[in-house]
């Protein structure tokens, strides 16, 4: 007769139920293959306490130890469900049933089955967690969604959105037939749609009006998906979603496209918080933007660039918030970066209550008229300039020459008028003298013309400190020479005039070097706003600036009446730099030194 034991193994083979045993008197446990199988071990495994309870964490542990101590309490089986981690690393949920088998009052073996349930319990999570997430969705959707019955077309359930869409509570409306959201005059065309929707079971999308509590009525779009059935009730989702800005611009639009599309002035217009609502052709053809990418933007978010003015755009913003007119003319970019200059005019529009619902921008492109504007100004800036080179050098030619013709003159009239032979060779001595002076004006003047004629002559990249150490090696054994200039430091300048600026620096630092202290002169280089500044500093005698200002870099003008002054190095340096497009600054004190800056435009 086949035992009860062995029909019990036999049932759960056949059910893929493992079983296992565990003999109290002799501890020992016995796993069947199934058992075996579940937990991923060879079947030459023998379980004992320590590997058996290795496969459980510790919540699962003391689940599993907690059943096993209520079988022996009730002395009855006991049911379970537990997780563990199989020898192969893997995740499995298991069923447990566990039953006591006494010998008098004494327990004699526990013993019982595992069944593997992964696949029921991962199924039971995913569909958990989706319904979670479906919930979390119903409840937070920027949509009004409500579950029609389609039966009777009761509203069975809604979100929030609902409630605030429509101003009704959650018992003014479920269990109420979904006719009460719409106007009276649109229900039977929508309970029509609606009817025929369900029946063909397909998805639609309409845009209607519904009704508030407070009688408001609302543009909104109608959506739906197919029907679902749960326990043998067909249910319909519908999405209520509010469209009365999207109807207010298409108001807009129709009304605006009328008056502004064939305007060359370009049109934008924004609500109360400045996000584009409209926009012509003319305004989309000069920022290069599509309706799309403008309507719900800021304007200046992709106008703004490296040369537009940023108080300008403050100017705006400002007049925004306070809801003012403003006009402002500004640099702007399209979306190429393509700069264009903009004449732009803000009106604010106020409803009936004086409260600002739009602002009105009308802009005109003055690219062209800003640019002969700017040019003009650059010509007349230039020509100013050059007045004042010309007038300075007319002093200069109408003083100089003027002086020595006179002395010329004079000496002349006093050769004629003198009948000494040696007297006469004095004054001719004295004439030549006085000739080689004009003739060395001349000299000085024709290369001053010589260089502002030729402002136009070709630049080459000289490395400074090559050129520098060149020029010093020469006063080496006259003045201490320091310099922080970069080896690698290229100019793009003019080689001749370069080497004369130089040299007359130095020159100028050994010729005012102070008799107290030895001599030194420091070059250094530093680069600010476009332009590479070369500083010579020395220790000599310095220079008043406050009172000799008005003889700086001016021709034959010196400081400290050395013999050998001639008061024109600097004059030379100062229209060679300028010639370069570049500039000269002094900074001096009488008795510490003078620091020369020189300014070399790149471009």
């Amino acid at each position: 007769m086949i035992n009860k034991q062995e029909i019990f193994n036999k049932t759960a083979e056949t059910l893929k139920i493992g079983v296992w045993d565990i003999n109290l008197k002799t501890n020992a446990i016995l796993w069947d293959s199934k058992t075996k199988e579940i937990f991923e071990v060879s079947e030459n495994f023998i379980p004992n306490y320590e590997t058996t309870l290795a496969f459980f964490n510790r919540k699962n542990l003391i689940h599993f130890k907690s059943l096993i101590k209520k079988a022996t309490e009730n002395k009855l089986p006991i049911h379970g469900k537990f997780q563990i981690i199989t020898a192969k690393k893997a995740i499995k949920y298991l069923e447990c049933i566990c039953q006591i088998d006494f010998i008098g009052n004494e327990i004699n073996r526990i013993y019982g089955t595992f069944r593997d349930i992964t696949f029921e319990e991962e199924r039971k999570i995913a569909l958990e967690s989706a319904a979670e997430k479906f919930s979390s969705v119903f409840y937070s959707a920027n949509d009004a969604i409500i579950i029609i019955d389609t039966k009777t077309g009761y509203i069975s359930d809604c979100n929030n959105r609902t409630y605030e869409l429509t101003g009704y509570n959650d018992t003014e409306l479920i269990g109420f037939h979904n006719s009460i959201l719409f106007p009276v005059d649109k229900r039977t065309e929508i309970q029509f749609y609606l009817k025929n929707k369900i029946k063909s079971n397909t998805y639609f999308v309409k845009e209607t009006t519904i009704k508030t509590k407070e009688e408001t009525i609302i543009p909104v779009q109608v959506a739906s998906g197919k029907k679902f059935i749960i326990d043998n009730q067909s249910y319909l989702v519908c999405f209520l979603r509010n469209i009365t800005k999207k109807k207010q611009i298409e108001e807009n639009l129709s009304l605006l496209s009328l008056v502004a599309s064939e305007t060359t002035d370009s049109i934008i217009i924004t609500d109360s918080e400045g996000k584009a609502i409209w926009a012509n052709q003319a305004y989309m053809t000069l920022t290069d933007l599509t309706l799309e990418e403008i309507i719900g933007q800021e304007p200046n978010y992709f106008s703004i660039g490296f040369e537009t003015n940023i108080e300008k755009i403050k100017k705006i913003q400002k007049a925004l918030e306070n809801k003012q007119e403003t006009k402002v003319v500004f640099q702007n970019y399209n979306k190429r970066k393509e700069k264009y200059w903009l004449e732009l005019n803000i009106t604010p529009v106020f409803d009936n209550h004086g409260i600002c619902r739009k602002f009105v921008g009308i802009g005109r492109d003055i690219t062209a008229a800003k640019e002969k504007e700017i040019e003009l100004k650059n010509v007349l800036e230039v020509t100013s300039h050059q007045n004042n080179k010309l007038l300075n050098f007319a002093h200069i030619v109408s003083h100089n020459i003027r002086s020595h013709t006179s002395n010329l003159a004079m000496v002349l009239d006093v050769i004629e008028n003198t009948d000494d032979a040696v007297e006469k060779l004095s004054f001719i001595d004295m004439f030549k003298e006085g000739t080689e002076k004009l003739s060395e004006t001349i000299e000085y003047l024709n290369e001053v013309i010589t260089i502002q004629k030729n402002i136009n002559i070709k630049k080459t990249k000289i490395n400074l400190r090559g050129e520098i150490e060149k020029t010093a090696a020469s006063f080496s054994n006259q003045i201490k020479i320091v310099h922080t200039i970069p080896e690698n430091l290229t100019l793009n300048v003019i080689p001749a005039y370069l080497d004369n600026i130089v040299l007359n620096l130095l020159s100028n630092a050994i010729k005012y070097k102070s008799p107290e202290r030895t001599p030194l002169l420091e070059i250094s280089h530093k680069t600010k706003e476009g332009f590479h500044i070369i500083s010579f500093k020395d220790n000599g005698l310095g220079i008043n600036i406050e009172r000799n200002k008005h003889k700086l870099f001016g021709m034959y003008k010196t400081f400290h009446g050395n013999e050998d002054a001639k008061g024109i190095g600097l004059f030379i340096v100062k229209n060679q730099i300028e010639a370069m497009k570049g500039k000269i600054e002094i900074e001096s004190e009488e008795g510490l030194g003078s620091t020369f800056k020189l300014y070399f435009n790149e471009k």
